[in-house]
């Protein structure tokens, strides 16, 4: 959210603007090509690879994967997934590293992107967002302004003027920040230079002046353009309480004695762990049935194994679980296809899972649950995804994690008993967490009733309580005012499905961009084209949410969009609101519309016989902003109760990575557990769900579903 002291309004006739890197001033753009970067000898392709992989200095891994991208636009989507794991101090440091970057970028491209950047004038420089994003940018507003923080065009400008003054020629040799783990590769960062005849063409640097005999000025001064310690896009929000936690500096271990890989990626562990390869840890068992009658228990990525009764009402026969492997209490499941997701579960019962996973027996004694605990942070998954082979590349195709390559990577065992408290630990906390989580939950839950119950009655009745009503004979609005008429969609939309293009994961992922690309009922992807450059309402096809009142299946598009073949697209025609339209179709008792065996769907011969009220345009303009005046509030409350639940989140993966890898010592920590433990509810059932069994394997199915 942006700090208002910091938010600025520019008029774009009299800025240097720009949004996209073909533009006149575009390569002032991160994503900009042309502008190459070296540092530690490492060759960088844009600042905006080289400001990514920043974020992860303890994950050498994803520093390699996200600097390997050829598109600037794939980098930082490949960043994306491992946000959470971003350094603890990120949003205290990233202007100063955004600085250093642009100062790297200046340095090593000193006569194109200097001569680029002077030619800006004296004029402010803004980068120009499509959509809500003011921290770095500036969004139009209806009057033609520009809006927002403008964090990166203040910085240019900052970089301009340090350019035309007397700094220039220190600019020319760029020292690393002085943070802490400032590392590219487990590597310090080192100096950057521009080469030493490197010139500006047709400019001249100003004569140094007194000011050169001034004491020197530190490396990365914080000038007062942006004197807040943190700028960050988040408002602060309490996660569980915990005892203070001592960071393990008790011998810390030097991984010298193993293979330079390890310590790239894994870092120092405490002296009194050891470190094996983990098929020295777990062997893997190959037992199959023959008789099918065990119980088939089904993998949850938040609830472990299960049996699979409990979570599915589709029967399976002995017959059909013939040949799949047995698993004992105790031992590890690895879901091969899904080892960069976490996805390992303790055995609590006996019982049978889908041939493809894999069954690993302890070698030692241990606490398997720790071992599951270490596999599902963000280290340990980008490490698996390294090492998974198959089909596909990126973050799409059939890859699996076969067993020799699982055994063949490094693994921390710190004494049993400290397994034991490291668990324990968890456990308790994620109890705490756990019950926080569901209570936001449900307050959104309340709010998004409370506001479904305002645009019903807005929809369905207007907003004059005495006004004369007749009667409608549907169940789901049995009385209208008197003036309203009720429409078949039909008769108020045109509808697209015709020009609609679904697109594999794979595709999409060539194709990364800023345009929202609509599946079912949200956006799953952004992409650099589009379908479509128009007012659109997008109703769900198969998919959709159509017996949950309080969730959308509805929505208004405007702009660029690329809708798949889950979802209809309708030109609204002229003569009513779209936006009333589509909340009318989120009221709808959607029961004698929807059909399907297996999967709820919208025909499109249904969806046209839908029956909307429509009342006179000025009275669809008056509930229109009623609802926007009531609604506003509510859509706010929840919003920030789900950054909330973001942060507690991310909070949580950060202290869990930092325990299961010894930078945090349990051993002595006692925390009470909650006097109600959490149950599985309606909200766990919104987790990512991959079966085991053939029945419902969900790997590699449409990525669109």
């Amino acid at each position: 959210m942006s700090q208002p002291s910091q938010v600025r309004t520019y008029v774009p006739i009299e800025s240097a603007v720009f949004l996209k890197t073909n533009e006149r001033y575009g390569g002032l753009s991160n994503m900009a090509p042309g502008f190459p970067l070296v540092v530690n000898g490492v060759r960088i392709r844009t600042s905006e690879a080289l400001y990514q992989s920043c974020r992860f200095p303890h994950m050498p891994e994803v520093q390699r994967m996200i600097i390997g991208e050829r598109s600037p636009m794939t980098a930082k989507m490949r960043s994306k997934p491992y946000h959470r794991a971003s350094r603890p101090d990120w949003d205290g440091v990233r202007v100063k590293i955004m600085r250093w970057c642009l100062r790297v970028k200046l340095a090593q491209n000193w006569a194109t992107f200097g001569r680029l950047l002077l030619s800006t004038g004296d004029r402010p420089i803004v980068e120009k967002k499509v959509r809500r994003k003011d921290f770095w940018g500036a969004t139009e507003q209806p009057d033609g302004t520009l809006v927002g923080m403008n964090v990166l065009g203040r910085l240019l400008m900052e970089l301009r003027e340090q350019l035309k003054g007397d700094e220039a020629e220190s600019l020319r040799f760029i020292e690393p920040l002085a943070i802490s783990e400032f590392l590219l590769f487990g590597q310090p960062i080192e100096a950057v230079q521009a080469a030493p005849n490197a010139e500006i063409p047709g400019w001249t640097p100003r004569r140094p002046s007194r000011a050169d005999t001034a004491p020197p000025q530190p490396s990365d001064p914080q000038p007062s353009l942006f004197e807040q310690p943190m700028i960050s896009d988040a408002e602060p929000v309490s996660a569980p309480s915990l005892p203070t936690l001592a960071r393990d500096d008790d011998s810390q271990k030097h991984l010298s004695d193993y293979h330079p890989a390890v310590r790239d990626w894994l870092g120092d562990l405490p002296g009194r762990w050891d470190v094996l390869r983990s098929k020295y840890l777990f062997r893997e068992i190959d037992d199959r049935t023959d008789t099918g009658t065990e119980t088939l228990l089904s993998m949850r990525q938040a609830h472990g194994l299960i049996p699979h009764a409990k979570v599915s009402t589709k029967p399976v026969t002995p017959e059909e679980l013939k040949g799949y492997k047995r698993v004992r209490t105790g031992q590890m499941v690895l879901n091969r296809m899904q080892a960069s997701n976490g996805m390992f579960a303790v055995a609590r019962e006996d019982g049978l899972v889908s041939p493809d996973y894999a069954v690993f027996q302890p070698l030692r004694p241990m606490n398997p649950d720790y071992f599951v605990d270490l596999f599902k942070t963000t280290i340990y998954r980008a490490k698996f995804r390294q090492e998974s082979k198959g089909l596909g590349t990126g973050m799409s195709g059939f890859l699996r994690l076969y067993s020799d390559r699982f055994g063949a990577i490094h693994v921390p065992q710190p004494p049993e008993e400290e397994q034991r408290k490291i668990v324990q630990f968890i456990r308790v906390y994620d109890l705490r967490v756990r019950r926080l989580i569901r209570n936001k939950r449900r307050l959104i839950g309340l709010l998004n009733e409370q506001k479904q119950a305002i645009i019903n009655r807005a929809i369905t009745r207007g907003l004059n309580p005495n006004v004369a009503i007749k009667p409608t004979g549907i169940a789901w609005m049995p009385e209208i005012p008197e003036e309203w008429v009720v429409t078949p969609l039909r008769h108020l939309s045109i509808c697209l499905d015709g020009k609609r293009v679904p697109l594999e994961a794979s595709a999409r992922e060539k194709m990364l961009g800023e345009i929202p690309y609509w599946g079912a009922n949200q956006i799953i992807d952004h992409l650099n084209d589009f379908l479509f450059d128009e007012d659109l309402i997008l109703l769900g096809e198969d998919g959709a949410p159509f017996f949950d009142r309080n969730k959308p299946v509805a929505f208004f598009s405007q702009g660029k969009v690329w809708p798949n073949n889950h979802i209809h697209v309708l030109r609204p025609k002229p003569g009513n609101r779209p936006e009333f339209i589509v909340h009318a179709l989120n009221c709808v008792d959607y029961t004698n519309y929807v059909g399907g065996a297996t999967r709820n769907k919208l025909t499109q011969s249904y969806m046209k016989a839908i029956p909307i009220p429509i009342p006179p345009e000025n009275e669809q303009n008056a509930i229109l902003e009623y609802l926007t005046r009531e609604c506003t509030p509510l859509d706010e409350t929840a919003e920030r109760a789900a950054r909330e639940i973001g942060l507690i989140q991310e909070y949580r993966e950060r202290l869990i990575a930092d325990v299961v890898t010894g930078k945090l010592d349990v051993r002595h920590v006692e925390i009470a557990a909650p006097e109600d433990e959490p149950i599985l509810d309606e909200d766990d059932a919104l987790e990512e769900e991959l079966e085991g069994d053939a029945a419902e394997v969900m790997e590699g199915a449409d990525a669109d579903e």
